[in-house]
């Protein structure tokens, strides 16, 4: 299929969406057609497609198009992110001001680590890093943390995506197989935190989960920093005091263990 008719299409179908509005919640074929330009035909192939995946719902007696079930799905995970955040800060806030280094939230998206919130540290040399980032997940602290505690059969299927896409070897000690990443993911799962030395930054990062309520991991903590400031020395006071950090906002999210 042509990349320009692709597009047009994907335009054509968020129109279609964007129509829907507190004022207007439904629609009929013969109006959304009318509406946005589109002959009929067009208009309901779209239609049913989005139909098909859940972003409209048909009623059978009226006619009438409204938006379907998925977009009830879709705001409980944004409600779920911004309640995270917003729960993570002050937790997040204490971590950095004890420990004096970048602390991240993140979660998984697909195979990457997306940070959703970060607190640098008062060291003129930083991290490049950023609320919304998104870096490799099987050479990062959190992105570690993520992958080891999905259940088994979606943690095999992710790395096995991961050494489809091709594992980059950022660092001196990136992991390179898919058989050593899974040996590695085992073992921190059996230990709760994950440490990365030299691996995707050139320094040491210590990541540690969080649960919520439903005793699922949702999110992990991690603490960031050069290796001439966080030294082997300082490794087990800033694993202790990120795991720390995780079990304080897993409380806080409705995790009881």
């Amino acid at each position: 299929m042509n990349e320009t008719y692709s597009i047009h299409t994907i335009k054509n179908a968020m129109n279609i969406l964007k129509l829907f509005t507190k004022e207007n919640p439904e629609w009929k074929l013969s109006e959304i057609s009318k509406q946005l330009h589109l002959n009929i035909s067009t208009t309901k192939r779209l239609l049913v497609t989005l139909e098909d995946y859940g972003y409209i719902l048909r009623d059978s007696q009226s006619k009438r198009y409204r938006l379907g079930y998925m977009f009830l799905h879709l705001s409980e995970i944004i409600t779920t992110t911004m309640e995270i955040r917003k729960e993570a800060r002050p937790v997040l806030e204490e971590l950095v001001q004890k420990l004096d280094e970048a602390v991240h939230l993140g979660v998984l998206e697909g195979t990457d680590i997306a940070y959703l919130d970060k607190i640098e540290s008062k060291h003129p040399i930083r991290l490049n890093s950023h609320i919304g980032k998104r870096n490799p997940s099987y050479c990062t602290a959190c992105g570690k943390i993520m992958l080891a505690y999905q259940k088994e059969e979606k943690r095999e299927k992710l790395v096995k995506k991961i050494e489809e896409n091709g594992i980059v070897r950022y660092g001196q000690n990136t992991v390179t197989s898919a058989h050593e990443l899974i040996t590695q993911l085992k073992e921190i799962q059996k230990q709760g935190f994950a440490i990365c030395i030299d691996e995707f930054y050139q320094g040491i990062s210590i990541g540690a989960p969080v649960y919520d309520y439903t005793n699922e991991v949702i999110a992990a903590i991690s603490v960031t920093g050069r290796s001439n400031r966080i030294t082997k020395e300082d490794i087990p006071y800033f694993t202790q005091e990120v795991i720390r950090a995780a079990k304080k906002l897993s409380k806080m999210l409705g995790y009881f263990n």
